[in-house]
Formats: C-alpha cells, sequence, structure tokens
C-alpha cells in the first residue's frame, strides 16, 4: 500500500540520517543522494516479532550490502559472523 511504502521510506531515510549516510559495520561511506544504492536499512530484530513491522529507527541500522548478509544470517538462522549479532548491532 501506498502508506506502507510511505512508512518504510521514513524508516530507510531515518536509519541512513543517524547513521551518517555509512555502513555502521565496516565504515563504508555512502552520501545523501547514493545511500539508497549504496545502503540498506537493516532490521536488528526481524519485524514480524515487532508491532507495526519494526519500522523505527531504533530498531534499524544502516548497512552495506555484504555486511547486510552478514546481519541477515541471523535470520535465516544461519551461522552469524562475530559482530553482526543483533545485540552487537543495537550499539
Amino acid at each position: 500500500s501506498a502508506q506502507k511504502k510511505q512508512v518504510r521510506k521514513a524508516f530507510r531515510a531515518a536509519v541512513f540520517e543517524r547513521d551518517g549516510y555509512s555502513c555502521r559495520a565496516c565504515g563504508f561511506r555512502s552520501s545523501p543522494e547514493r545511500a539508497e544504492a549504496e545502503l540498506d536499512a537493516h532490521h536488528i530484530t526481524d519485524r514480524n516479532e515487532m508491532p507495526n513491522g519494526g519500522y523505527v529507527a531504533g530498531n534499524g541500522v544502516a548497512l552495506c550490502a555484504n555486511c547486510h548478509k552478514n546481519a541477515e544470517a541471523h535470520h535465516r538462522g544461519d551461522p552469524v559472523p562475530p559482530g553482526f549479532a543483533p545485540e552487537d548491532l543495537y550499539g
């Protein structure tokens, strides 16, 4: 729905801005103009486990594509690389 798209967009914008348009795991620096293409706003706690899908900046972290894959290991039930467990990402 249009409302859900707006919620997603606001979540991404808030996470990217708070994290300085940089990957919080490896430090890759993007920019406001390139962030949509170069970064992901990762949900630390799975969206299905939180009210309203967890679309609050406190449940998000800006990650580059490679680091996002590492963080998603937790949600897939795979071994999680050091530094990518939810408790690590909430820092």
